[in-house]
């Protein structure tokens, strides 16, 4: 747990370089409310579209396939967040979120639990807001609320939840405002 404890500290503090803010607004055993805040160097129709393209900055260390390039968001209501790859010439695949709304520069949203959540009986709902700013960048907001029951209670789930949007969050930024989602 000390160790997430840093990990995680170290990943707010990467994403207040990068003009970056990173919250847990809200925990306890029957939900968490996680919020990132972050500016990039585009307006919000293309930092829209950048977000879709989930494979360019998603941590691949993060997928079921161990590559980010499976991955994709059909950016429609009812659209697929899925992940599909082969093994051994089988299909395998994997819907991690479902699309519940989308709109070009401003909002998409999506519902499902993402990673080991899937597995627990939660629902998750996953926003990334797009505002435009009046210097042609934008600043996007992503909120993950997650309610439901585990024997434990789920505020043992907010800190790493929010440690692994927070380095989404981060990657997201860096592609955009740096052209590579990876440190360097």
């Amino acid at each position: 747990m000390t160790r997430l404890i840093l990990l995680a500290t170290g990943v707010v503090a990467s994403c207040l370089s990068l003009q970056s803010q990173a919250e847990v607004l809200a925990s306890d055993a029957r939900g968490f409310l996680v919020r990132h805040t972050t500016t990039v160097d585009l307006p919000s129709d293309a930092a829209y579209r950048t977000m879709t393209e989930i494979h360019r900055w998603w941590n691949p260390e993060h997928s079921w396939s161990g590559d980010a390039g499976n991955l994709r968001i059909d950016a429609q209501a009812g659209g697929c967040w899925c992940e599909i790859w082969s093994v051994g010439g089988q299909t395998h695949s994997v819907q991690h979120m479902q699309v519940t709304a989308a709109r070009p520069g401003s909002l998409l949203r999506a519902s499902g639990g993402l990673g080991p959540l899937q597995q627990l009986g939660v629902a998750g709902s996953q926003s990334w807001m797009f505002e435009a700013a009046s210097d042609g960048r934008s600043t996007v907001t992503v909120e993950y609320a997650v309610s439901g029951w585990t024997p434990d209670g789920l505020e043992q789930w907010a800190g790493p939840v929010d440690f692994v949007i927070g380095e989404q969050v981060q990657r997201y930024t860096r592609l955009i405002n740096t052209g590579s989602p990876d440190i360097e």
